[in-house]
Formats: structure tokens, C-alpha cells, sequence
């Protein structure tokens, strides 16, 4: 009996990776709409390859376009260095500019981080195309990822 990729593929995102039933639609996008991103996509993919023997091969030298990787580098840990002691420094002067207790400044500090990471997530983040929960189907059907990015839906 052969299992239909749709079907598959929603039955991957629902118990494979928690997404709630509702939310899987055709036309939800598997990062934006779902969540799923990072080793949790590569574990989708390689679960795919092993029941259909797609070749993913193509996604692989695409994957940044799409999705996001898990870790961090040495940019973005050199940014966060700077970022956090940047932080810390101005909490430390405000709270005691304004005589307040450690434990203030100590939350001033991870209000700044969080904030301007958010902000700066915002203001130079890359916008990822999408992959929709059809178009992941059609790609399973024709058996390969295409070399051309802009043939995903």
C-alpha cells in the first residue's frame, strides 16, 4: 500500500514535530506559519528521503535561502559579546545613576539584550523564501529538489 506524500508530510509536521492539526494546511509555509526550522526541518527531510528516496541534494547547497541553521557563528557570537557587555555597561551606569538595587540593574540588562536582539533580528535579517506544505508534496512526488530556488512554492 502506497502512502501519499501529502498525507506524509502532514503526518511528519503533526506528530513528528508537534505542529497542532489545524494549522497544517496546503498553503501553510513549513518555517513561517509552522515553526519548524533548523535540525527539526533537517529531520523532517532526511524522514522523507528515507520513505520516498527523494533527493535532497539541491536543498542542501539552498538550505540559507529557506531555512536557518541551528548554532551560532563567530560573527553573531563576536556581535553578542559586544552586544551584552554594551548592555550590561549602560544597565550598570543607569541603575546607579539612579541608585537603584543590583537586581534592577541585572533585569535592565536582559530587557536592553532582548530588545536589541529583537531589534536587530528586525532591522538586518534576511527574508527567507517559503516552502509551503503542498509545495513540499509536488517536490516529494517529482522525487528531487529543484535546482532552480524559485520553482519551490
Amino acid at each position: 500500500m502506497s502512502v501519499d506524500p501529502s498525507e506524509m508530510v502532514r503526518k511528519l509536521l503533526i506528530e513528528g514535530q508537534g505542529v497542532p492539526e489545524r494549522k497544517v494546511t496546503p498553503d501553510a509555509r513549513i518555517l513561517h506559519d509552522l515553526g519548524v526550522d533548523g535540525d527539526d526541518a533537517s529531520e523532517m527531510f532526511e524522514a522523507l528521503h528515507e520513505r520516498f528516496g527523494t533527493d535532497f541534494s539541491e536543498l542542501n547547497r539552498q538550505w540559507p535561502m529557506f531555512f536557518n541553521t541551528e548554532g551560532a557563528s563567530p560573527r553573531a557570537i563576536l556581535i553578542g559579546i559586544f552586544a551584552v557587555l554594551v548592555c550590561g555597561g549602560a544597565a550598570g551606569m543607569l541603575a546607579a545613576a539612579l541608585d537603584w538595587p543590583t537586581v534592577a540593574a541585572w533585569a535592565l540588562a536582559i530587557a536592553l539584550l532582548v530588545c536589541g536582539g529583537w531589534l536587530f533580528s528586525r532591522w538586518f535579517g534576511r527574508e527567507l523564501q517559503p516552502l509551503t506544505v503542498a509545495g513540499l508534496a509536488e517536490i516529494v512526488q517529482a522525487g528531487s529538489w529543484p535546482s532552480d530556488p524559485a520553482d519551490v512554492r
